[in-house]
This record gives structure tokens, C-alpha cells and sequence, in this order.
């Protein structure tokens, strides 16, 4: 049950927001300290485990290609991320790309027919951070490749 449990809350999550970590980058000496319980959750559930939002962060640095500070503000004082402050706007767009990619999954990608996926595969038939972002802060332009025209397809013979 714990499994499940978590594993809906990481899919719901990385389905959510591309985010920031909490110490994704810290010095070995400051990863064993004991986190403080997570504040300001508006998006993810408020009982998430530390444990849990911290694997939900590692998941958008990565699909960003980004650091805490990208979205979480520095303390003037502590010079360490403040996460639970809504100082920085990129933050507030996070929560904004956490519901629409919610919308898109739950909504209309359960509109489609099920298919298969081959297993292990990042998206299962979702959307995710890295669907757009690519492991870049803002997502790459696309850029089609020039097409090719031919023509009309040949026509049937005549029996």
C-alpha cells in the first residue's frame, strides 16, 4: 500500500511541475542533516513525506536542468534556500506547469484509446517536465525539418 501510495504521489507529481530540488547540490557534510517539514505545499499533498518531495525535486532539476534557487529564493541571511517563500515568480509559473500537465494527463491523454508501452519507457502514454523541457530551463524551440513533397500518391492500377 505504502508503494502505491507513493508511487501515485511521485507520478502525480512529476506529472505536476518543473520545479527545483531542495539539497540536490549540497556539500556531503549538509546532506545528513535532518530536513525541516515541508511549509507552503499548494500543489502537492501536505502530509508528502520529506523523503518524497525531496525525490519529486530531484525529478524536476533534472527534467529542468536546474538547481534549488532556480525557482526557490535564497535567505539574505542563511545564504541557503528559503522553500517555503513565494519570492520568486518562477516558483508561482512551477505550480501553474504542475496543474496543466495534471489537466493534460487526467483529462485528455485518458481520453485516448490505451495502447502499449514498451516497459520502462519515461512517459507510459503521459506528459511529464521533460516531455517540453528536455533538461533545459525553458523548453528548446522545435524546429521541424523541412518537408518533402512528392506529389500525389500513384494512383491504383485498373483490374
Amino acid at each position: 500500500m505504502l508503494h502505491r501510495n507513493l508511487s501515485s504521489v511521485l507520478i502525480a507529481a512529476s506529472l505536476l511541475f518543473p520545479s527545483a530540488c531542495l539539497f540536490a547540490q549540497a556539500a556531503p557534510s549538509e546532506q545528513h542533516r535532518e530536513m525541516p517539514k515541508p511549509t507552503n505545499l499548494q500543489i502537492l499533498p501536505k502530509d508528502i513525506s520529506t523523503k518524497d518531495l525531496m525525490a519529486v525535486m530531484h525529478d524536476f532539476t533534472g527534467d529542468l536542468g536546474v538547481h534549488c534557487t532556480f525557482c526557490h529564493e535564497v535567505n539574505a541571511q542563511t545564504h541557503r534556500p528559503d522553500f517555503a517563500s513565494d519570492a520568486k515568480p518562477e516558483k508561482a509559473a512551477a505550480r501553474v506547469m504542475m496543474r496543466m500537465t495534471h489537466e493534460i494527463n487526467t483529462k485528455y491523454l485518458a481520453e485516448l484509446p490505451q495502447h502499449e508501452h514498451a516497459e520502462g519507457t519515461e512517459h507510459e502514454g503521459r506528459v511529464s517536465c521533460s516531455t517540453c523541457h528536455q533538461g533545459h530551463p525553458e523548453p528548446p524551440k522545435f524546429t521541424p525539418a523541412p518537408e518533402e513533397h512528392h506529389g500525389p500518391p500513384p494512383a491504383a492500377p485498373a483490374k
